[in-house]
């Protein structure tokens, strides 16, 4: 039973069964505080916005253990259609910088091992999501089935004042550097910070394990 509990798939039925979650404490199973689990904190840079005609031409990611960064992962993709112009002005990343990488079947299978079944975290997740889920169906005709938390939906959750919840906008209200934006790991970085502060808001609305996101469907 207790491998049960630990798996994902037992997580997303939390989330359509609430009552899954208070089966764990009558098993005398705690949830663990949020700012204890692991995650994937993850970012793409793409040729466009539609994941069915467009490309990923970066991806970036951390991987978070204990509120701490322990492990890294950056490739550029070397795509099948040259990068438009206006792309390559707002991310700096040009056809002959992407030249020797590996293409996206190599760069998302190389990805695939390292979030392994970590929650995934990512601003603006169903944008990132969808890209990882279409190209993962595309090469491989496998499905994403790693839960998602997206730091765009909790800050206008936490912070519905704000005048917009892009990641620069929440990044300047908590005074976070922003120094590099528009590169994958960069943003990856940011987001970091971000999720940091957005876990003491959630403190403070008693939201204190996954277990509570669910209850509030603040995860996917």
């Amino acid at each position: 039973m207790n491998s049960l509990l630990d798996d994902n798939n037992y997580k997303k039925l939390e989330k359509e069964y609430p009552f899954l979650s208070r089966a764990r404490e009558a098993l005398g199973e705690k949830p663990s505080p949020l700012e204890n689990d692991a995650y994937v904190i993850f970012d793409l840079e793409t040729t466009g916005l539609e994941p069915t005609t467009c490309e990923i031409i970066e991806i970036g990611a951390v991987k978070i253990e204990n509120k701490e960064i322990k492990e890294i992962f950056n490739t550029l993709v070397f795509p099948l259609s040259p990068i438009p112009p206006h792309i390559e002005k707002i991310t700096g990343i040009s056809n002959e910088m992407v030249t020797g990488y590996p293409g996206i079947k190599n760069a998302l299978n190389d990805f695939m091992q390292f979030i392994g079944n970590h929650i995934l975290v990512a601003h603006n997740a169903d944008f990132d999501v969808s890209f990882v889920k279409q190209h993962l169906k595309m090469e491989f005709d496998r499905e994403l089935t790693n839960p998602s938390i997206c730091t765009l939906q909790l800050a206008r959750f936490l912070l519905p004042k704000l005048v917009n919840h892009k990641l620069h906008t929440i990044a300047h209200y908590f005074k976070i550097e922003t120094p590099v934006r528009h590169r994958a790991l960069g943003d990856c970085e940011i987001t970091y910070q971000v999720w940091l502060k957005l876990l003491n808001l959630l403190k403070k609305k008693n939201i204190l394990s996954q277990a509570d996101l669910i209850q509030n469907g603040l995860i996917c």
